[in-house]
């Protein structure tokens, strides 16, 4: 999985594979984004994540801001079948819930900051 934002407007594109991309945005190509990993001593970027069944919330730091000009975007779950995907209105908590099938893990987690950019699990 990928994601790509395009550097004039900053919108975020996804691909599910790790192959190039010929992606373009704004008459230009779109730009490969690294995750930060957000084990690391960043408080505001964690994730908890509490599965239970197979009901999965995720919720990004103990505190993080969710105002219009800093606030997460997204959260992004990656699993062994695909994806699943929750944009975040900000002025809302920095929390989605998703369902998982029968027999589907979780890979990695990524949420999207307006100010820090892409953060994931691993």
């Amino acid at each position: 999985m990928t994601f790509h934002t395009c550097l004039k407007c900053n919108q975020i594109y996804i691909t599910p594979d790790d192959g190039d991309s010929n992606l373009m945005c704004c008459g230009q190509n779109v730009e490969p984004v690294m995750a930060l990993n957000s084990s690391d001593e960043d408080s505001d970027h964690k994730f908890l994540i509490r599965k239970t069944g197979n009901f999965v919330t995720i919720t990004v730091g103990l505190n993080h801001p969710m105002v219009d000009v800093h606030h997460i975007k997204f959260i992004c779950l990656e699993t062994t079948r695909g994806f699943q995907y929750q944009a975040l209105p900000s002025h809302q908590e920095a929390k989605a819930s998703f369902i998982l099938a029968l027999g589907e893990d979780i890979v990695n987690v990524y949420s999207y900051c307006s100010i820090h950019g892409l953060w994931g699990l691993k």
